[in-house]
């Protein structure tokens, strides 16, 4: 099985080879169809063999792409949380949860890169993208779900791993390589999010999460954000961060006590 990884402006996609095609996990920004097209290209891969996008969450640095890559392959199954649909519809980050930042220097370091980086200041500042609408072939999951169930000719299951947003799943090969969206990250430690990603809904379902995939059998963390590590981090930093280190968080992308 093969593994490519996709880096993309802010949000690493994977290709995982199939036998029949690839499966996609995630899709990064609408403004990344060049870069996405180019790193397909280096990967050796066509969007034509690509059977299944599977999506970690709607966040718009994740599903950003679906609509041109579902108009360019139409017989592409796009696979999301049954929660998923409304939020993508929408055209934006979902705002009905509170979500806070996981600490304090994680909000000041986010701070100092909008002021040296305009277009991750746009995507922060908006959080939006292009509406998508369900179609009748996508694949919704509810509860833990076989990927051959789903006609993905993979030995592996996708499991529902909430905290960041409500409906993020992950996607758990037999191996023990795990593709987790925002369920984890792998920030530099000066972000001190001690592999959590910076923003989240709940910090306590969060490291449920993280335990229903060390049970699971999960060995390699590949996040959307850093390089991929083993699971024993997660064991290890479980439970560093606490709901008190976590900064108030609004969608204008003003952080306060």
């Amino acid at each position: 099985m093969r593994i490519e990884t996709l880096k993309l402006s802010a949000t690493r996609c994977y290709l995982v080879e199939t036998g029949h095609g690839y499966v996609l996990i995630d899709t990064g920004y609408e403004s990344d169809w060049a870069l996405f097209s180019r790193r397909l290209q280096q990967a050796g891969a066509r969007l034509s063999e690509i059977s299944h996008v599977i999506l970690t969450h709607h966040h718009d640095d994740h599903c950003g792409l679906l609509n041109p890559i579902t108009r360019a392959n139409e017989a592409v199954r796009v696979v999301m949380s049954h929660r998923a649909p409304e939020l993508l519809a929408a055209g934006h980050n979902d705002r009905t949860h509170e979500t806070g930042w996981v600490s304090r220097r994680a909000s000041w370091l986010i701070s100092l890169l909008r002021r040296a980086q305009a277009d991750f200041d746009r995507h922060w500042r908006t959080h939006e993208f292009p509406p998508y609408t369900r179609r009748e072939s996508d694949v919704l999951i509810e509860g833990e779900t076989n990927l051959e169930d789903i006609g993905i000719g993979l030995r592996g299951r996708i499991i529902e791993t909430p905290g960041h947003t409500n409906d993020s799943i992950s996607v758990l090969l037999e191996d023990g390589s795990c593709f987790v969206g925002d369920a984890a990250a792998n920030l530099p430690a000066l972000a001190g999010t001690r592999y959590c990603v910076i923003l989240l809904e709940d910090i306590e379902e969060y490291y449920q999460s993280w335990d229903k995939l060390i049970r699971a059998g999960a060995r390699r963390i590949f996040p959307a954000h850093g390089e991929l590590f083993a699971v024993e981090r997660l064991r290890r930093h479980r439970g560093d961060i606490r709901r008190s280190d976590m900064v108030h968080y609004s969608p204008a992308g003003l952080a306060g006590t």
